[in-house]
This record gives C-alpha cells, structure tokens and sequence, in this order.
C-alpha cells in the first residue's frame, strides 16, 4: 500500500506514479511506455492506455522542453552516506528518469555530516541546478528554507517533513511498517523473546522501525517480550560485541533473546559473525537474526542474513518525478508524504 497525504486544499496534478498505481505496475514500466514503447508487452499496455485514459493524465513532454529552454537540466542529490547501497538505489532511480527527461543527475555524499549537508545544498544552489533531491541526515528545515529561498524546488527522500512553512514533497519507505513485518516473521518462527538492536534513535528511520517493533509486539502482549539493547554504534564491529554480550549470558546461565531485530543490516550482520566465530549459539537454531534495510552487504554474514528491503530505486523514480512536477508546475505545488513498501527477502537467519 502506498499513501499520499495531501496537507492543503490544492489538488495535486496526476503524475506518472499515479498512471503506475491505477495499473498495477511498476513506475519504470509507465516510463517506459512513454519513452520505449518497444520494451512494454501489449498486455502491459493496453493497462497503462486504460490507466492513461481514466486518469486523464497528460504527459509532460510537451512541457519539459518549455521547461528546458529556461533551466540547464541540472539536478543535484545529497545523500547521506554513499557506503550505504539504499542512497545508491535512490540514485540509480533518479538517474533513470532524468535520463528519460534528458536531463543529468550530479550526486554529493554528506558522510552523515549535518553541516555537509547543508554545505552541498548551498553548492547545488550556487551551481543553478533546476532542483535538488535530499536524502536528509537529520531535520532539514534551514536546509529547505535555503533552497526555496533561491527559487530552487526541492523533495526529501528517507525522511518526513521538517518543521518549516515551505511546502515540500517527502518520499520514504514506511519503517513503521519495516518493524511490524520484522517482528512477524520472527513470530511465525517460534520467537518469543525479542530484542531491538539499535543505536542513534536521532535517525527518524530508527525511531519509526522501533516504534513498528513495539506496536507488533504489543499485539502479542503476554506472550512475546521485547528488549531494547543499545548497541552504542550502528556499524558491524558494534553488533559484534552485541552478538559476544549474548554469549556471555548463557554462559552465566541469563535468558537471552531468541529472536533479534536489527536497526540496521551491519548490525545484524556482526550478532551473526560473533555468534558464529564462538559457536554457543546457533543462527537461526538458537537465535533468529533479521535486518531492516537489505543493504547489498547482507548475505556476506557466515548465515545469510534475513532482511526487510527497502524499495531504494523506487523511492529515487518517485523523488524525481515530484521533483519534475514541482519544477513545471510551482503554482500546483503541494506539501505531500508518499510512503513506499518495504519487501520481506527471507533467507537462513530465520526459521
């Protein structure tokens, strides 16, 4: 499920994820009816045709090459941190339909650096790029205010709305529901003491992942336990000595969780190394272990490690398309919110 919510009176322009949604596929599949007809099966497109004509959507071409007469067709993208593969999968989603819209992409990493942040949308706008998309580090209120200020449209990615007057457009995927799903598939393994292997609660992902943690487990109150353990890093060498405090405890003869959910997939991926390098305890027999990003990384751990995944070049398709929408069309801008699906990739840390 996929919902969009509205926070003013404007209606808000059909777009192509809209086309994707009423059709039921994918959003590069819509784009590709309209750029590369060749590569969409007739099935596929008498669906958009159908989708197209119920909507009365109206293809921007037409429109971008007015556009692109009075702006360079320059698109800046700060991502927090370019070792983490979910702001490659945004980028590579961008990076498709500006390719599309014959326009370039030029992305800056932040190294989860607030203040780099904030210098390279200064350098984005200095540069007159036509609109910037920011996977935001932590609340980018100055940020936006920034942009906006200088006439420079911009859509946050991995993170909801700041606090600020300014409309923006905020694509994420749904961590509430990352957490939910996490705890599910550990239920339906036979956990029943679960922990939440965390740190930096500063992250808005964080935050929401474990707050979808507690609203599941609490639909099983009395029957399943949940601990949160702080594991003072989010990186794998941290949940390592998370993954050594366990064995201590059975060592000392202290209850242990059965089933870890972990904030992130280096998280995960250490328990399941630290585990593995002592041998107490099994994955999955012992102790269940699933990851909450499906970062490229995850199947490196000795016992491939369950993840929720998270939709990276959907979310970078969506952002862009926003972006374009708000770039052509300022006067119909709106604040909105898209939540996009995780997906659950089951694999041998969990029963």
């Amino acid at each position: 499920m996929k919902g969009e919510v509205p926070m003013s009176g404007q209606p808000k322009r059909v777009g192509v994820s809209d086309v994707a949604k009423r059709a039921d596929v994918s959003i590069g599949t819509v784009s590709n009816y309209l750029n590369y007809p060749d590569r969409v099966s007739d099935t596929l497109k008498a669906k958009i045709k159908a989708a197209i004509d119920e909507l009365g959507y109206v293809p921007r071409q037409s429109k971008a090459s007015q556009q692109r007469a009075v702006s360079n067709g320059l698109i800046g993208y700060v991502m927090t941190d370019i070792e983490h593969s979910l702001f490659t999968d945004i980028f590579e989603g961008i990076q498709e339909v500006c390719e599309d819209n014959d326009m370039q992409v030029i992305g800056a990493n932040a190294s989860s650096d607030a203040v780099r942040q904030s210098e390279l949308v200064q350098m984005f706008v200095r540069i007159g790029c036509s609109g910037i998309i920011l996977s935001t580090v932590m609340d980018s209120a100055n940020d936006v205010d920034a942009a906006r200020a200088a006439g420079v449209r911009i859509v946050l990615v991995d993170h909801a709305a700041p606090m600020s007057d300014v409309p923006t457009s905020c694509i994420l995927e749904d961590n509430q529901m990352v957490g939910q799903m996490a705890v599910e598939e550990l239920v339906r393994g036979g956990c029943t003491r679960l922990a939440f292997v965390a740190h930096s609660f500063d992250y808005q992902s964080v935050q929401d992942r474990y707050a979808g943690v507690r609203r599941a487990v609490e639909r099983y109150r009395g029957t399943v336990s949940l601990e949160l353990i702080d594991a003072h890093g989010l990186m794998v060498e941290d949940g390592y000595e998370v993954g050594r405090e366990l064995v201590r405890r059975i060592q000392d003869g202290r209850e242990i969780p059965d089933g870890v959910v972990a904030a992130s997939d280096h998280l995960g991926i250490g328990v399941i190394r630290a585990l593995s390098d002592d041998g107490h305890l099994r994955v999955p027999d012992d102790v269940c272990v699933i990851g909450c990003e499906g970062v490229r990384i995850s199947h490196t751990a000795p016992v491939e490690m369950t993840t929720i995944d998270a939709p990276g070049a959907d979310i970078g398709r969506k952002a862009m398309i926003e972006l374009l929408d708000a770039i052509e069309n300022p006067a119909a801008y709106v604040s909105s919110v898209t939540m996009l699906q995780p997906r659950l990739h089951r694999r041998s840390s969990t029963r």
